[in-house]
Parts: structure tokens; sequence; C-alpha cells
């Protein structure tokens, strides 16, 4: 089990301007690959009770999010309102195959994802941001909203990530 809160608590505590929440997603991988540098497998898989994820399974799970947010977003972007499908994000934890060892090349894949997430934002007009698409569970999101409440939400594990470190 996770120690996520409701999704529907991602806010942002401050005002950001597209430009920044692009520069926020963009800056993300370089954040991890600095919170995680040099930390041990011990370290990497020690939990701080016994329901919370280390910071090795909440980087997993942050991978997970990257890849299935990135392919919400380009539906979102590329398609007419599209369905978004739900995802139960602790059974991809728990099912992952991943092990400490595998920390660069998960890095790896949340840049690579995110290097295009950043292509494709950066270059949308301005009515692409209104955009919308249907998520299986919380109903109706608009990109723009959508693309704050991922920065909160990577922002949010990352905080667990260093916390679980510390």
């Amino acid at each position: 089990m996770s120690s996520t809160p409701n999704p529907a608590l991602y806010q942002l505590n401050r005002a950001l301007s597209r430009d920044l929440v692009i520069a926020e997603l963009e800056a993300m991988p370089g954040r991890l690959r600095r919170a995680l540098h040099g930390k041990g497998d011990a370290l990497l898989t020690r939990r701080a009770s016994g329901e919370d994820w280390s910071a090795f399974q909440t980087l997993c799970h942050m991978r997970d999010a990257t890849l299935v947010y990135a392919a919400r977003f380009r539906w979102i972007v590329f398609d007419d309102d599209p369905l978004l499908p739900n995802y139960n994000e602790n059974n991809w934890v728990a099912a992952s195959m991943d092990v400490p060892s595998d920390v660069p090349a998960i890095l790896d894949e949340i840049a690579a994802s995110r290097a295009d997430l950043v292509r494709v934002l950066s270059r949308l007009p301005e009515a692409g941001w209104l955009r919308t698409g249907r998520h299986e569970v919380a109903g109706t999101v608009v990109l723009e909203h959508y693309a704050r409440h991922q920065v909160a939400h990577e922002e949010m594990h990352l905080a667990q990530i260093e916390a679980a470190l510390a």
C-alpha cells in the first residue's frame, strides 16, 4: 500500500505560468537523479513504516505515472475528448520486477518520456491547453489543469523519496 494521498488533493501551492509548468516537468528527471545519486540498496528499499512505499517503490510509481500521464496527455492533445483509462498504481508497483540496480534505467525511462512530453506541450497553441479528456475515475479533465496536477503529484512524491532517504 502506498502512502499516496487522494489524487484530488494534488494541488500546486503556488501559481505557475504554462512556461513554468513545462519547466517544472522538464526539471523533474534531474531532480530525481540528484535525490537518488549514490544511494545504496538498503537505503533505497527501507520503508519508514509498514504501509509506506520505500524510496525505490516510490520511484517505480513515478516512472509508471510518468508513462501513463504522458500517454494521457498525448491522447488529449491528439484526439478529441478521449477516454483516459485508470490504472491501479499499487498493483503496478507490487508487480514490478525492477530491482534497485535498475535505478539508472528507470531514471532514463522517466527522462525520455518527459523529453517527449515537454516537446509536445511546448509547441501547443493557446487553445491546445484547453483540450479535454474523460478520465475513467476523475471525469472530465482539462489539459492545463491536468499538467499542473502532474507537477503537484511529482513534487509530493519527490518529497516522499527525500523523506524516505533521510
